[in-house]
């Protein structure tokens, strides 16, 4: 679960409690870790949609 608020910013293992927001392989969620994206889309979706997706990347672009 990745969380951010005024107090600050933290990543940590959660239980699931509805469906992910955001699905992947391992690889592609450490590039996301690094503020990348995979070269192959469909490595990643989200049912959420593009929002969610773009919403993340700008979160962990700036680490």
């Amino acid at each position: 679960m990745v969380t951010a608020d005024a107090d600050g910013a933290g990543i940590r293992f959660a239980a699931p409690e509805d469906p992910a927001t955001i699905e992947s392989d391992a690889a592609t969620r450490v590039l996301l870790l690094w503020g990348r994206r995979p070269a192959d889309p469909s490595r990643w979706h989200s049912a959420a949609g593009p929002e969610a997706l773009r919403r993340v990347r700008t979160l962990l672009s700036g680490y």
